[in-house]
Formats: C-alpha cells, sequence, structure tokens
C-alpha cells in the first residue's frame, strides 16, 4: 500500500477544521451503529488500525478507553492527532506490520481498512497476535456481491467498482474463512448497508438479502 496514494489522493486537502465539520455531518444512524456492535469501556487499551484522519477516535473518546491509532498516511495522522486526548498514541506507520507487542490490545477495530492491504492473511495474522486472549477484533469489510453490484453487472455489463488503489472484494463465506484462519474465532456479524437516506433503512433491511448486503462486520474473539 502506498502512502504516496493516501496523502495525495484523501488526505491532502483536508485540515482540522474540516474534520471537525464532516466529524459534525456524521449522521446519527451510523454512530448508533458503530455502537451496536463496538462500544468499549473505559480504560481498555483500543487500536484502530487503519485510523485514517481520527474521525471515529474522536467518537471513542467519549467512551473513555485507552485510544491508539495507525495509519500509513502521515497527513492522516497528523489531523487524527488533533482528534484525540493522547496525540502521541496516534502514530503514522505500516499497519501490515504493527509495531507493537504480542497480546497488548484489549480490543482492536479495523473499520473498512483491510480490504486495502496487499496481504490480507498477514495483516489478519498481525491483529490475532497484538490482541489479547479473550480480547476482540471488529473488522468491517466490504461484499463482493452487494446488490447494487449485482443490478449494474445485470444492466451494464459492469461489475463491482473497485475506487482504491488496492481494493480486495469476497463473499461474506470468504471473508469469514480468512479471518478465522488467522486464529481469530468469528462470534457475531452484522451488516452494514449505506445510512445516506435513513429513513429508508428499515426498507433496506427488509428487501436486502443479508449476503447482499453493501458490507459485513464480524465480531471476533481470540
Amino acid at each position: 500500500m502506498s502512502e504516496n496514494f493516501y496523502d495525495k489522493h484523501y488526505y491532502s486537502k483536508l485540515n482540522p477544521g474540516e474534520v471537525v465539520e464532516r466529524r459534525a455531518r456524521i449522521k446519527s444512524p451510523e454512530q448508533r451503529f458503530l455502537e451496536s456492535v463496538f462500544s468499549p469501556k473505559a480504560g481498555l487499551k483500543v487500536l484502530d488500525l487503519g485510523c485514517g484522519p481520527g474521525i471515529i477516535l474522536g467518537m471513542l473518546e467519549e467512551t473513555g478507553a485507552n485510544l491508539w491509532g495507525i495509519d500509513v498516511s502521515l497527513s492522516a495522522v497528523e489531523i487524527a492527532k488533533k482528534r484525540v486526548s493522547k496525540p502521541d498514541q496516534v502514530i503514522a506507520e505500516d499497519a501490515a506490520h504493527l509495531p507493537f507487542k504480542d497480546n497488548e490490545f484489549d480490543h482492536i477495530l479495523a473499520w473498512g481498512v483491510i480490504e486495502h492491504f496487499p496481504s490480507i492473511p498477514s495483516t489478519l495474522k498481525e491483529i490475532c497476535r497484538c490482541v489479547k486472549p479473550g480480547g476482540s477484533a471488529v473488522i468491517m469489510v466490504p461484499n463482493a456481491y452487494y446488490y447494487k453490484f449485482i443490478w449494474d453487472t445485470l444492466r451494464k455489463g459492469t461489475g463491482p467498482r473497485k475506487l482504491q488503489e488496492i481494493e480486495a472484494l469476497y463473499s461474506f463465506k470468504e471473508w469469514k474463512d480468512l479471518i478465522e484462519a488467522s486464529g481469530l474465532k468469528v462470534v457475531r456479524t452484522a451488516r452494514h448497508n449505506k445510512f445516506d437516506k435513513p429513513k429508508w433503512a428499515w426498507l433496506r433491511g427488509m428487501l436486502i438479502p443479508y449476503y447482499f448486503s453493501n458490507h459485513f462486520v464480524f465480531i471476533c474473539e481470540k
């Protein structure tokens, strides 16, 4: 993964003021969804892997957890540092080789990030290595069989759209098998569909089959 790609295309034009503004625009249904699958207790050590400009770290500040963040983009990290109370714990490193001890974290959050790593199995093994026995990892990943991809294929002959330099797309079972091969155990799953039109969220839940969802969240234990 290239830090230059993310600096140039994602974070070069952001500043802390814009991040605060974007955070204010995050819709409450999306924040409630995150809290439904990941709500750490105060004092526990939490790593946000691929933290970007720190929007989720900022959301987790109110939990009182001992927050750490890591991202390949120096620009993103500089912004994220301004979102947290312990900026020294947000670092710019290649998260494919985590610079942490074995069994260091109570929880690791990988929210829409591992699909962008060149070696997903290696990244998952690093997550497993750094989680304490009895700890958890919450991993959100995209679905290759998202219903809009299927609809676009039927209508226009196009396949899944990959919007970043590296972006792996797998089915629910393929993701589950990859995660469990790392040593983590999937104990619960949830589906994540877009919250851009909250009033239609209930209808999406009724009409879209589970395995055609936009993303899957795997709640795992070690």
